[in-house]
């Protein structure tokens, strides 16, 4: 959710921000990481994700969506997300997203659907899974998302190592750069299984038809 022109990080910076690229790693990890809740920002987060959370921000754990959204906007200033913080950039990416006439292009996807909760009107998404899938949504406000395919998930996540840059009182910036590139589109729950895998991350995933739940969570 990062923008780089509205900060002075550096071109490196901006690149570990948001970058599309995630090392591999050869750690195997527990793959049952899954919400399927209805309520999904009270559902308890995995074990490995809640420490890994509350080590970044200095506490012993975070254990659910809606406390992490609670962080998000305390690094955010403590006021809800607005436009001029989402991840945008001037350059076409793979991520998008369309506004009436006028198309968004972002560094991470999901920025996409927290755009259609801050300005409550239609907004359709576009994204590539690190598989090279295309997922599509159409999100109205903060209250609807159809998604293509009907399967497609998405992933939310934090570098395992992320706490030894923040030392437990992070900056925006170490947030950008320990959990943009932890979240993705997938076209199903095997797709993002075999992708967590590789990546150094604790991460859950879950539907992206309820991707409009966390999205209120940042802008309500």
């Amino acid at each position: 959710m990062c923008n780089p022109e509205n900060d002075t990080t550096t071109q490196a910076d901006t690149r570990s921000c948001c970058g599309s690229e995630t090392p591999e790693t050869d750690r195997n990890r527990d793959t049952d990481y899954w919400i399927d809740e209805v309520d999904v920002l009270d559902a308890q987060l995995p074990e490995e994700l809640r420490s890994a959370l509350g080590r970044f921000v200095g506490t012993e754990s975070i254990d659910t969506l809606g406390e992490w959204a609670t962080e998000i906007r305390r690094l955010t200033g403590g006021g809800a997300i607005d436009v001029d913080q989402l991840c945008h950039t001037d350059t076409e990416t793979e991520h998008w997203g369309d506004a009436g006439d006028e198309r968004y292009y972002f560094q991470c996807f999901y920025d996409a659907a927290i755009l259609a909760a801050v300005e409550d009107r239609p907004v359709d998404i576009h994204t590539v899974s690190p598989g090279g899938t295309v997922v599509e949504a159409r999100a109205v406000g903060s209250d609807e998302l159809s998604v293509t395919p009907e399967e497609a998930v998405f992933s939310l996540g934090i570098g395992t190592d992320a706490h030894e840059q923040s030392g437990g009182n992070p900056t925006l910036q170490d947030g950008y750069a320990a959990i943009c590139p932890y979240v993705k589109a997938f076209p199903d729950r095997e797709a993002y299984e075999q992708w967590s895998d590789t990546v150094p991350a604790a991460t859950v995933a879950l539907p992206l038809a309820g991707a409009t739940d966390v999205a209120s969570a940042l802008v309500a």
